[in-house]
């Protein structure tokens, strides 16, 4: 059950200040940015659990960098050890590793907000 009227959209739209920042960050870092959406995409189905992104055996190691830094993101920074950053900076340059985290700290805010409104994590 929605708790406050409408879809995200229109719940955003209360505050048009809350809309207009959402729409700036979701055009040029959520959905845009220089990382591959494609990648992004694999980042954001991970923090809804989508159970096709939970065994990275048949990623790439790019893809794998990704998820664990999603996972350690949004679960236990902990995670984000030496060996992880080592990892990422051998596959990522610091201009990716700035976008990729921007994006997966505002979808992982997003899915977190949305469900306390009672909506699903993603539309």
């Amino acid at each position: 059950m929605a708790r406050l009227p409408g879809d995200a959209d229109a719940i955003r739209g209360i505050v048009p200040a809350a809309s207009e920042a959402w729409r700036e960050i979701g055009d040029n870092v959520v959905r845009a940015g220089i990382v591959d959406q494609t990648l992004k995409e694999l980042c954001y189905r991970h923090l809804t659990g989508d159970p096709d992104t939970m065994d990275p055996a048949h990623l790439e190691p790019r893809e794998r960098a990704a998820l664990q830094w999603a996972d350690a993101i949004a679960y236990d920074s902990a995670r984000a050890d030496d060996a992880l950053w080592a990892r990422l900076h051998e596959l990522f340059s610091e201009p990716e590793l700035v976008d990729l985290g921007c994006a997966i700290g505002f979808e992982l805010g997003q899915q977190h907000w949305r469900r306390t409104l009672g909506l699903p994590a993603r539309d």
